[in-house]
């Protein structure tokens, strides 16, 4: 559990949504949030009555640390907002994860393309579930739960990404057979 990671609304909100945002203090060393990230999903939140704005406002007093970025990190922003058109808030938390060296969580893929493009690790929803799946805090059965709640929470998912999202919780779990989703009675084994 040595990894930091800095994450963006997106992740927050849904995180939030399933009830699931202590995962965040569980798998991950440190947890970072700019303040423009706090003030999207808390600050507005709570104005608007979001009930998922409430966890996170709560995980901010516990273990999520707002961070007001350095000029300098602003002034990276301000140049990766630039180049990318991307929203301010994902601009800060990868300019913050340049900074910090650490983890970008975001689920917006125009915000990961800019991250990885820059050298900064990503990672999303789907990726903190998988990580508890991994170290044990999830069953599979418990994993695929979550992937439909978080489509049921208007998280977008393509069926290829489920697909793949679905593949990738096998990969962690080999020796255990399921049913399979898309072809219900037929049970099967990764090798």
């Amino acid at each position: 559990m040595s990894e930091v990671v800095i994450t963006d609304a997106t992740v927050l909100i849904y995180l939030a949504k399933l009830d699931d945002i202590d995962y965040l203090n569980r798998l991950f060393e440190e947890v970072y949030v700019p303040e423009t990230v706090y003030e999207e999903v808390v600050t507005h939140g709570l104005e608007e009555q979001y009930a998922d704005a409430l966890s996170v406002e709560e995980a901010t007093e516990s273990f999520i640390d707002v961070r007001k970025l350095t000029d300098e990190t602003e002034g990276r922003a301000d140049e990766i907002q630039e180049s990318s058109g991307l929203e301010r808030g994902e601009c800060t938390a990868i300019a913050l994860a340049e900074d910090e060296r650490a983890r970008c969580l975001t689920d917006d893929h125009a915000a990961r393309k800019t991250a990885e493009s820059l050298n900064v690790d990503v990672g999303g929803t789907i990726y903190v579930l998988l990580e508890a799946l991994d170290r044990g805090q999830l069953s599979f059965e418990g994993y695929v739960e979550k992937l439909d709640d978080l489509t049921d929470n208007g998280f977008r998912m393509s069926a290829s990404l489920y697909r793949k999202a679905v593949d990738a919780g096998e990969d962690l779990t080999p020796n255990f057979p399921r049913t399979n989703r898309f072809y219900p009675g037929v049970t099967h084994q990764r090798p």
